[in-house]
């Protein structure tokens, strides 16, 4: 089969690095490069001649095309795929042109800055009867796939009820970069809430079922920041305000019937450097999945699964699988990624579409307004 031919749109002339606006380098460049599904055969930025110092930085084949406008990328006769990896609130601007020409699209999460704007997307998808990805990574962990596979298999019987403890730091709680000033916003769309907490609801929906309820609690403990440039170290605000909560609380049932609660706290650091301590409890028994440090979606950090069975066994459950080099040899914090765009290759249903990605928008969305934030 012929390998997919990939327009990518945001790809910065950095190098690879978990930063701000280095994500098209880390995650999409580093899965699509070495994948035999994909080839990638243009750039798109903000000008042509950004488009091509990349591809000269990337050290990209000669035949890359380099554009400096969406449509035109959009009416290439030459892609199959346009992969959108730039900041959120140019989502819907970037991806409307690709629908309507009838490409496939890839639109990293969150799929639009509003739930309105990734209804547009999907309904456009509909429309020219397109397949289409979303870039919730976590659901593409292995971690996760085992997790359900026990799940489903009866190892702890009916589920019950899961608890679930985030501790998420994505830096220093005081301080932020003037370069992601938007991530204190809950208005932008790509907030913590937006963007971190929702990383998580995708993996947690995918184990284990939709929300029939929901009750929650949004709060800001830390509401002034300190905005410093990345690129010098200037202070550029010592007293910007945020809006976006860092505190998420939500309780609720599944359609399931089980019962659940997830935290979302932001300590100065973890007691027990856990990012992320979920527990998942069955009428035989309990699951539990823990990971230290930050972006416990990515699929980068160390992370553990252990079981206890009915008659008391605690068991650590091994759950990495065996995986083709161009997926196992990618660097951190790409791997999850890599693993998306594998399944989309394959047609693998550890992936989400733009239907899955609006039903997230709109539970987000269910979660703020019980909140007051909507």
């Amino acid at each position: 089969m012929s390998p997919i031919r990939v327009g990518l749109i945001g790809l910065s002339a950095e190098p690879a690095g978990a930063g701000q606006g280095k994500w098209g380098v880390s995650a999409h460049l580093a899965s699509l490069r070495p994948s035999p599904h994909y080839e990638i055969v243009a750039i798109c930025n903000s000008s042509v001649e950004s488009a091509r110092r990349s591809i000269e930085y990337h050290e990209l084949p000669s035949s890359v095309k380099a554009y400096g406008s969406v449509e035109d990328l959009a009416n290439d006769p030459d892609i199959d795929l346009i992969d959108v990896s730039i900041v959120v609130s140019r989502h819907l601007l970037a991806a409307k042109p690709a629908l309507l020409a009838k490409k496939q699209v890839f639109v990293e999460w969150p799929l639009g800055a509003s739930t309105a704007q990734a209804e547009e997307m999907l309904q456009l998808a509909k429309e020219a009867n397109l397949k289409t990805i979303v870039g919730t990574q976590f659901c593409a962990d292995p971690w996760l796939a085992k997790a359900k596979l026990l799940i489903e298999s009866g190892a702890i019987g009916r589920v019950t009820s899961s608890d679930v403890q985030i501790a998420p730091p994505t830096g220093p709680i005081h301080t932020w970069t003037a370069e992601a000033e938007f991530y204190l916003d809950f208005e932008s769309g790509g907030d913590e809430f937006h963007i971190i907490f929702a990383h998580f609801l995708s993996g947690f929906v995918h184990v284990l079922g939709d929300f029939a309820s929901v009750k929650s609690i949004l709060a800001v403990q830390h509401p002034i920041v300190k905005l410093i440039s990345s690129k010098t170290g200037e202070v550029i605000d010592p007293e910007r305000k945020r809006t976006s909560p860092d505190h998420i609380f939500v309780q609720g049932t599944l359609e399931s019937g089980a019962v659940v609660s997830i935290t979302t706290r932001t300590p100065p650091r973890s007691i027990d450097r856990h990012g992320l301590r979920w527990l998942i409890s069955g009428t035989e028994g309990e699951i539990e999945l823990t990971t230290r440090g930050r972006g416990y979606q990515t699929g980068s950090n160390a992370r553990n699964l252990r079981l206890i069975t009915k008659d008391g066994e605690v068991k650590t459950i091994g759950w990495e699988q065996d995986e083709p080099s161009h997926i196992k040899n990618v660097a951190p914090p790409g791997v999850n990624t890599a693993r998306l765009f594998e399944a989309y290759a394959l047609n693998n249903d550890c992936y989400s579409d733009f239907e899955k990605a609006v039903k997230l928008h709109k539970l987000l969305d269910r979660i703020a307004k019980d909140a007051g934030y909507m």
